[in-house]
This record gives C-alpha cells, structure tokens and sequence, in this order.
C-alpha cells in the first residue's frame, strides 16, 4: 500500500457512524460479510458512491477480502473527492476488529 493511503491503523478506534461498504462480488458478499456492509462490487463503486454517501466527508470503510480491491477502491474515492476513506482490508481482519462474526446472506 502507498504511504498516501489511509490504512486504518491497528491500534486506532474505527470512525463513528461509518459507512462499511464491501468492493467484492456478490457472491462473494453473501458468503460472509461484516455486519452492517453494503455490497457495492468495485466496478460499480464509481457510478453508485454518490448515491450512497453524497456529503464527501463522510467516514467510509472500504473492505474486501484480502485489502487490494479496496485500495484500489481507496484511491478511486480519493479522485471522487472523498476526505475520511480508508482502507479497512480483508474481511475476516475487519470482522476480527470490530468483535463480530461474519453474516452470511442477507
């Protein structure tokens, strides 16, 4: 990951009220997702974003399975304007870090 992207550090206490948004597939969403995620699969991110967060001060929380989808999703929300995203990496990660197990379907 660049030094310009904000990871979320480990030790950090996660934004209040963030929105997770999950860059993976579908399939892969309903496989096993963070409480609370909304499924928005990378190549869509662009075009649905504003829709879903149209303040871009808005604390957002990109994650997918292993952390590269979402940086890529990272920097294409850095592009859109968007000042408090971050990188939250895999899912089981963020899932371990906010205590919670992972949800299955809807």
């Amino acid at each position: 990951m660049s030094s310009l992207s904000p990871t979320l550090p480990s030790l950090a206490p996660l934004p209040e009220q963030a929105l997770l948004i999950d860059v993976r597939s579908y399939s892969e969403y309903m496989s096993g997702h963070v409480p609370g995620a909304r499924c928005i699969p990378l190549p869509q991110l662009a075009e649905q974003i504003a829709h879903l967060a149209p303040d871009r001060a808005t604390p957002i929380i990109l994650y997918c399975a292993s952390g590269a989808r979402s940086e890529q999703a990272l920097g294409l929300l850095q592009q859109q304007g968007y000042t408090e995203a971050y990188n939250g990496g895999g899912a089981v990660q963020l899932a371990e870090r906010l205590r919670c197990p992972l949800e299955r379907g809807l």
